[in-house]
């Protein structure tokens, strides 16, 4: 039985890893722990389009925001 458990945990960790490696190759900016949310929203039946435009869309409001405390700061 724990062997199993063990088989299994080494095939979900190397298929992060593999997932990882794909992401960094497409520069998606997406850390392990960000890959393995959206890994396990899409298996809760997310559709991956709309996961991936609102990352897109958070990562803009993130960056004007940015730009704007910037811009403030050096006002």
């Amino acid at each position: 039985m724990a062997s199993a458990a063990n088989t299994n945990m080494n095939a979900v960790r190397e298929t992060m890893d593999v997932l990882l490696e794909i992401s960094r190759l497409l520069n998606t900016g997406l850390d392990m722990e960000s890959l393995s949310i959206c890994v396990r929203l899409c298996e809760q039946g997310i559709n991956p389009e709309a996961l991936s435009s609102v990352i897109k869309e958070l990562r803009r409001a993130s960056d004007t925001l940015r730009a704007s405390e910037n811009s403030t700061s050096q006002g």
